[in-house]
């Protein structure tokens, strides 16, 4: 996937972990649920304010759930 941040873009790579697929015991419709992580460095956007005295890594946690509907 494509990152874009104040007008540049870099391709970014998102580590997915289902978490579980399944029918939702509250809805009873099915349901996914999965995290997503990614890692880049703020300067490869042009972000170099206070570098180094402030991390240039950062990282990015995705939390989801989808559930199907009628």
């Amino acid at each position: 996937m494509a990152l874009t941040i104040r007008g540049v873009s870099k391709p970014v790579t998102l580590n997915v972990t289902l978490n579980k697929a399944g029918v939702h015991p509250m809805t009873k419709y099915d349901a996914v649920g999965f995290d997503a992580t990614a890692t880049f460095k703020r300067s490869d956007f042009g972000i170099e304010t206070y570098l180094p005295y402030i991390g240039d890594e950062l990282s990015v946690d995705i939390s989801t759930e989808a559930h199907a509907t009628k």
